[in-house]
């Protein structure tokens, strides 16, 4: 079996083309849906996880070349992340200061079209918002 090295682990080249097809969607997804500039080379080593410890709230968490840190939340309602949007950021800002990622990006994920006025007006009053933060509300389709 030919196998391929991934960052630190090897991996079976079919498995190889599984997440090499898995990062060219998140690459596609953090640049063309979210607008991140990140240069190539940052999206050589990208973590995904799903229901994580990292950041509970969120249903997937990418973390990109040490750099990037995405957390998306699917939300039954909307309305309910508004409540807890300010935490949320105070959390995402302290994860991303903590492990040396330059950004952080709250991705909320909604068929709601009330949802990203409401949610940007929040995100705009919140204190302690700096210009590495940042709200991005997209509909389901748009996710990798």
């Amino acid at each position: 079996m030919v196998r391929e090295a991934i960052g630190m682990c090897c991996v079976p080249s079919l498995q190889m083309n599984d997440i090499k097809r898995k990062n060219t969607c998140i690459k596609y997804f953090v640049r063309e849906q979210l607008g991140c500039a990140c240069p190539d080379n940052v999206f050589e080593n990208i973590t995904v996880t799903e229901q994580s410890d990292i950041f509970s709230s969120a249903n997937t968490v990418y973390e990109i070349g040490g750099r990037l840190f995405v957390a998306v939340i699917v939300p039954a309602d909307w309305n309910e992340i508004s409540i807890q949007l300010g935490k949320l950021f105070v959390d995402g800002k302290q994860f991303r200061d903590q492990h040396g990622y330059n950004r952080f990006r709250l991705v909320i994920v909604t068929d709601d079209d009330e949802a990203d006025k409401d949610l940007q007006r929040i995100f705009n009053d919140l204190p302690g918002i700096d210009d590495k933060m940042h709200l991005h509300v997209i509909k389901p389709g748009r996710l990798p």
